[in-house]
């Protein structure tokens, strides 16, 4: 009994969270989601954000992976207020991320002769653009995480002997962290699959030839569907979409820690 006010905050917050998902997939049913999985406009959209969704993850991995490395070993100056500044995406309304993104391109922008020529709008690489800047955050801070609770005595060893950080990190640690690294990117994977705020304005519609035209991301087909059509109409398509960031959450908790 004495444990009672330490659970029941646990299990309320588990509720919260279950419940929701179950009545979801009590609602569509087994032929509503199945149908979804069979729709091809589903198919197209599901194909099209699981491709953006994989390349932000990949850009996560190849770029915050030393990030984080840096910022947990205080490498470089200032690692604070960087550290601050690359978790701000996680704070700002992602509506106001696409319109940033959006308006940097666009001829209001100081950087428009430089990236002037480069158009975000309703192409594969503005989604990526988006998708990689709401979970660009989540990856650094995880694998920050990772790194501080990592054992330092070797790499204080290897650094008596002479081997520069980067020499430590690519040559030792980025080897043995590869479980942390599958776990946490098929997180931000998640999170980019996730996201709505910034990819509708971005990305609404995309085209790429001969892939895709005119496919809406999932979370924009999502709201498309019961914007026009009603809630009934996006409930299948909601639940399926629910069933594959569910598994990659699956396959995160099954990837091998270090």
């Amino acid at each position: 009994m004495r444990d009672l006010s330490i659970k029941t905050p646990l299990y309320m917050l588990a509720a919260v969270i279950a419940v929701p998902i179950a009545v979801l997939f009590y609602s569509a049913g087994p032929v509503g989601i199945a149908s979804s999985f069979e729709d091809p406009q589903f198919i197209s959209s599901l194909g099209l954000t699981m491709l953006g969704a994989s390349i932000a993850a990949a850009l996560n991995v190849a770029l915050g992976t030393p990030a984080a490395y840096a910022l947990a070993r205080g490498l470089i100056r200032g690692e604070g207020a960087l550290y601050d500044l690359l978790l701000s995406p996680v704070s700002i309304p992602h509506t106001v991320v696409g319109i940033m993104l959006l308006i940097m391109f666009s001829p209001a922008s100081p950087l428009h002769y430089l990236l002037g020529s480069l158009n975000p709008l309703d192409t594969l690489w503005g989604m990526i653009l988006a998708m990689f800047y709401v979970s660009a955050p989540i990856y650094v801070m995880s694998m920050r995480e990772h790194f501080e609770r990592s054992d330092l005595e070797m790499e204080r060893f290897l650094g008596s002997l002479g081997m520069s950080p980067s020499s430590i990190f690519y040559s030792v640690i980025l080897r043995g962290s590869l479980g942390s690294i599958a776990r946490i990117s098929l997180l931000s994977m998640g999170r980019a699959i996730s996201e709505f705020g910034s990819i509708v304005i971005l990305a609404y519609s995309v085209s790429m030839a001969p892939l895709f035209y005119y496919v809406k991301p999932a979370t924009v087909l999502i709201w498309y569907k019961y914007d026009v059509y009603g809630l009934s109409a996006a409930v299948g398509y909601a639940s399926a979409l629910l069933v594959v960031t569910l598994i990659l959450s699956l396959l995160a908790y099954l990837a091998s820690e270090d």
